[in-house]
């Protein structure tokens, strides 16, 4: 068989092209490999990060947890420095006085840190747990009640139930048990045939459920309040009352009766000038963690003791 001489030695044509097509086959392997160990890598930097930062998060609200809980336990400190050198208990006090929200430390290299709060007196408002005792339902109580919101623009007949409700959430005193869970905050009253929502905050600012019946200071209460209070005391006489208050705190009970000028009379347990339980509001911002929470004070005569704390989702 004879070869053409013209072709001798000579790569036929379609190699080149098959060599061209390996090369670029190779140069899309390579960098698909590379793009796939890109994204491996991205993705493992980005969980680290992911890791890294909600560790960061962790920690911050671990230490405004533990910031916040401080500042709740200075805020004891200042109320049995209060109980040391005053008897009386009154809205021109330290502990009256809001803490705006400010910052803790300066340019440290840290991170920012703010601290607001605020300490209130939980016996400016009708305390539920009044309303009832071993014997049953306080008329008195519920008369109080009833006036209170009668005032809030709400119907009056709702302070029988609601009565109800608390005596059936306390243990007696004669060793019957409670057949319902302790009304705890006026949140509770929900669980009232006919209260709504909006029921329930038109009696926020003016009622509380304290662990036990106290009567109310004259020296922090709303003109609302005192006026439920005391019986025939007009609310129009509870502003004058509250005005005067303002110039001049209560000394004692008499003061309060005293300045009324009316023949109105309330005993020991319904007002006083003096408060054992104080409500603490707080709110600690630590880098990106902000946090709020509420606790209930009781202040004896030597120490000043944490009830509970609340931490609202």
């Amino acid at each position: 068989m004879k070869t053409n001489p013209r072709n001798h030695g000579r790569i036929p044509r379609r190699a080149p092209v098959r060599a061209a097509r390996t090369r670029g086959a190779a140069v899309v392997m390579a960098m698909l490999v590379v793009a796939i160990t890109v994204t491996l890598v991205a993705g493992v930097f980005w969980r680290q990060n992911v890791l890294i930062r909600q560790a960061e998060n962790e920690l911050s609200y671990a230490q405004a947890r533990w910031l916040l809980r401080g500042a709740i336990d200075w805020a004891g400190v200042i109320l049995s420095e209060d109980a040391r050198t005053s008897s009386v208990d009154h809205l021109g006090e330290t502990w009256a006085v809001p803490l705006a929200e400010t910052r803790l430390n300066e340019e440290d290299g840290r991170q920012p840190l703010y601290l607001a709060g605020q300490i209130r007196d939980a016996q400016a408002q009708f305390n539920l747990r009044n309303l009832a005792a071993a014997g049953g339902v306080v008329p008195e109580e519920a008369a109080a009640l009833q006036r209170l919101l009668a005032i809030v623009g709400l119907d009056q007949s709702l302070a029988e139930p609601i009565a109800q409700r608390v005596l059936g959430s306390i243990a007696l005193a004669n060793g019957q048990a409670p057949t319902m869970i302790a009304v705890s905050s006026v949140d509770d009253l929900l669980a009232v045939k006919g209260m709504t929502p909006d029921a329930i905050e038109r009696l926020r600012p003016y009622v509380t459920a304290l662990p036990q019946p106290t009567p109310v200071n004259a020296n922090t209460a709303s003109a609302e309040v005192l006026s439920a209070r005391i019986a025939n005391l007009s609310l129009a006489d509870a502003r004058r009352l509250t005005a005067s208050r303002d110039r001049a705190y209560f000394r004692d009970p008499a003061d309060v009766l005293s300045r009324l000028g009316t023949q109105l009379t309330a005993s020991n347990s319904e007002i006083a000038v003096a408060t054992r339980y104080f409500s603490v509001e707080g709110a600690v911002t630590y880098g990106r963690a902000r946090l709020h929470a509420n606790a209930l004070l009781r202040r004896d005569a030597n120490r000043v003791e944490m009830l509970w704390l609340r931490e609202p989702v």
